[in-house]
């Protein structure tokens, strides 16, 4: 049970950016997005690292900090979004919220969650695989449950609505270069 408590700290850890990113896209209006985009998200990580755990040698890790471009143009998008919405006047209507651009999203966000787990999938035995899956789970429920309380702690008006709205690009974009600046793409 320890080994999956480490686990789940360890996931919990390399997620904080997911969480941050989860906030900025539930206080825009778009909670049903985020909480669907985090869930599919979170599984196919979850799925990736347990099937490619034994092959972790194949895995080109230089390849996975490119996913870093993809929360970067969807950042680059809404901030172009924003503009127009600026020049345009204002229609009040909920955002529809892209489920598939916050599974891109988490996913971009998620590639050291997957490395990591991939590791774990492929260092343990197998009969410890059981462990590291419900630890991997455990840390999903969390992270979940957090990013669920702390939007509801906000209390979303329209100002902060409207400050989301403008931050959740930036973290987007931020949360890119950093994924294509922390990982082996280094060398590009």
């Amino acid at each position: 049970m320890f080994f999956a408590l480490s686990v789940a700290s360890a996931y919990i850890l390399t997620n904080i950016d997911g969480l941050f990113a989860f906030l900025a896209l539930a206080s825009t209006g778009r909670r049903l997005a985020a909480v669907a985009g985090f869930l599919l998200a979170q599984v196919v990580v979850i799925g990736g690292a347990l099937v490619v755990g034994g092959g972790a040698a194949i895995l080109a890790p230089a390849d996975l900090g490119l996913l870093g471009i993809v929360p970067v143009a969807l950042g680059f998008r809404e901030v172009l979004r924003n503009r127009r919405r600026t020049e345009q006047p204002e229609e009040k209507s909920a955002p529809p919220g892209s489920i598939i651009g916050a599974v891109a999203l988490f996913l971009a966000l998620s590639t050291d969650t997957f490395v990591l787990m991939a590791a774990f999938f492929a260092d343990t035995k197998p009969d410890l695989d059981r462990f590291v899956l419900s630890g991997a789970l455990m840390a999903v429920a969390v992270l979940l449950g957090l990013g669920i309380g702390l939007n509801r702690l906000l209390k979303p008006s329209a100002k902060t609505e409207k400050f989301f709205e403008r931050l959740a690009p930036l973290v987007m974009i931020a949360a890119g270069l950093y994924i294509l600046m922390d990982t082996q793409t280094d060398g590009f």
